[in-house]
């Protein structure tokens, strides 16, 4: 067997690490889930989830890699001495990478789609439709419409938060009790039967006439702040005079029909499986073409021209929005604390990114830690790795939520932030967006690309170390094997897919079902394993001699955290994911 191939420099293994754990998620999920959990606490609670949970498993799987100098599934043995049973962590981490890269692609492939779409200014015709109709709406809308249009969505923004913090205070079962009557009194108003007979009847239920009553009691309160927002709306709205009024009228009526046009834009190419696969084909061929190359003149020279490259866009990005008149209000929503918009459930969504943004579970920081030597410094190292995957997060809420509300955007949009929100905005900024539309989504591929050659490595490392394959033999053949499956899931949302019995009979795509099983089972579990085997079954003499160079103190904190802490926090994600338990359901009761 050929020596072992090692990263050239120290540098150069917290590069290609970050770049496994900087993706995506970093851009695209955690901007999203940021804004849809009101922001601040939300982003508190990620910090302290990444130094409680991140950064000890993040070092164990450093340390079980350096420890192996074998990839997941051959680590485990090789620690052991004969076979046994802990390689599962292994194959679940092949396992969990092969399907994560075989619809990241997809996602990646929708990036580099969007990247040439702005250099072509694909948002001019969009644009000049909109202006062109808004016009009309300008020329035939009065000017009392367009206020009480301008009322109406200034008193949602103003009462939504509001309504949500009285919702929380009724438990998430009772909204759902409530909601099963009034759909059944709305599915039986053609009976002939009397409403007040048919409310009755359904109220015969004791626990269904306890959240009914607990409803109507509140529902005062919210009728009251429902009221309250429209009157502040109304005379912020009434200061204006009617020049103001209706610029802000057609801007707001032209901003909805971009939006709604990007969203159509946007599902379509999510739904044309050719156009998706022929963008994935090319991201999968770039990604194939540096891990084909090795660890050195492939993988590591590859992030130490990516990274930094990555961080220059987004921190130019970053330098543009402190211009935008949003800058201030999107700092504030990113970190200001606001207890009222985070839910139980939030914590815990907080716990479970910062556990996936890292790259944990897959196995992907065990396989790159082989590569490097053994005795080395190893907790400076997991620090800068967790901070740079931290830091292009944070940055990336301060790139993004600036011009979300600079251009009248909703922060809390979920998921259409990055591919309809975001277009829309530079859209709207005409011929500037151009460039800055193409800065964003080249950047965001470049941040898929260093998260997909990791996953690629993992995959193709076992073939590698345990069948002695050559490189370039495994990453082909590997890559080419994800890019199959990956056309399958590219076309998954496509009409006539010949998988269509999949979506009714799983009760999602298959794009989905693979995000589902991955995120709720196989990383977490995988996590869970690393953390119990680090703590507690790891060989010490293995485990001293990685650590030899930090101090008792340090040592010990470390595993109490990954013996005791992780794994309890890791627990608590897994059961929540897979439908065990209701945060907010529990939480309620423990306080009541």
């Amino acid at each position: 067997m050929s020596e072992r191939a090692q990263w050239g420099s120290r540098t150069g293994f917290i590069l290609a690490a970050a770049g496994s754990a900087v993706g995506l998620g970093n851009i695209w999920k955690f901007p999203y889930i940021t804004g849809t959990n009101g922001g601040g606490w939300f982003v508190l609670i990620y910090l302290a989830c990444i130094l409680l949970v991140g950064l000890p498993i993040l070092a164990a799987e450093i340390m079980i890699g350096r420890a192996a100098q074998a990839q997941p599934v051959v680590a485990f043995e090789r620690l052991k001495g004969k076979p046994t049973g802990w390689s599962l962590i292994g194959w679940m981490g092949v396992i969990g990478a092969f399907l994560i890269l075989s619809f990241y692609i997809v996602v990646a492939g929708w990036s580099m789609d969007y990247t040439v779409k702005h250099l072509v200014d694909f948002g001019k015709p969009i644009r000049e439709q909109a202006v062109a109709e808004s016009r009309v709406y300008e020329a035939t809308t009065s000017t009392e419409a367009m206020r009480d249009s301008l009322i109406a969505a200034r008193a949602d923004r103003i009462a939504d938060p509001r309504i949500d913090a009285i919702e929380a205070r009724v438990a998430p079962s009772v909204w759902k009790l409530n909601a099963e009557f009034e759909s059944a009194m709305a599915a039986t108003t053609d009976s002939e039967v009397p409403d007040l007979v048919r409310r009755a009847r359904l109220l015969g239920d004791p626990r269904v006439q306890a959240a009914v009553s607990k409803v109507e009691s509140l529902s005062a309160e919210m009728v009251d702040v429902r009221d309250d927002a429209n009157r502040t709306a109304k005379e912020e709205f009434d200061d204006l005079d009617e020049a103001s009024i209706r610029r802000q009228g057609a801007d707001q009526f032209r901003r909805g029909l971009i939006g709604d046009r990007m969203g159509e834009l946007f599902g379509g190419l999510a739904t044309d499986g050719w156009t998706s696969i022929f963008w994935a084909g090319i991201f999968m061929f770039l990604t194939i073409a540096v891990v084909a190359t090795g660890i050195g003149k492939g993988i590591e020279a590859a992030c130490k021209v990516l990274m930094p490259i990555l961080i220059v866009m987004i921190l130019g990005m970053v330098a543009f929005a402190t211009t935008l008149p949003g800058f201030a209000e999107g700092m504030s929503f990113v970190f200001k604390p606001d207890a009222s918009a985070l839910k139980p459930s939030g914590v815990l969504e907080a716990l479970g990114h910062a556990f996936f943004t890292l790259s944990l579970g897959m196995g992907a920081l065990i396989t790159y830690g082989s590569y490097q030597k053994r005795g080395t410094p190893l907790f400076g190292q997991a620090v800068w790795i967790a901070g740079l995957d931290t830091g292009i997060a944070l940055l990336a809420c301060m790139m993004m939520f600036p011009i979300v509300f600079s251009f009248g955007q909703d922060p809390g949009s979920g998921p259409g932030l990055v591919f309809i929100s975001m277009p829309l905005a530079f859209a709207e900024m005409g011929s500037g967006g151009i460039l800055l539309g193409a800065v964003f989504f080249f950047l965001l591929t470049v941040a898929a690309l260093t998260s997909a050659i990791s996953l690629l490595e993992v995959a193709a490392s076992y073939l590698i170390d345990r069948w002695n394959w050559s490189r370039p033999r495994a990453v082909i053949s590997i890559g080419i094997l994800i890019f199959g499956i990956g056309t399958l899931v590219a076309f998954s949302m496509s009409d006539g897919f010949f998988l269509a019995s999949w979506t009714p009979g799983f009760g999602m795509s298959l794009f989905d079902t693979f995000d589902f099983v991955t995120s709720n089972w196989l990383l977490p579990l995988g996590g869970l394993l690393i953390a119990v085997y680090a703590g507690w079954f790891l060989p010490r003499k293995f485990r001293d001699a990685e650590l030899a160079s930090h101090s008792k103190a340090t040592v010990g904190a470390w595993l109490l955290l990954v013996r005791f802490v992780a794994p309890a926090m890791v627990l608590l994600v897994l059961a929540q994911k897979i439908g065990l338990y209701d945060a907010n359901e529990l939480l309620y009761s423990i306080w009541n």
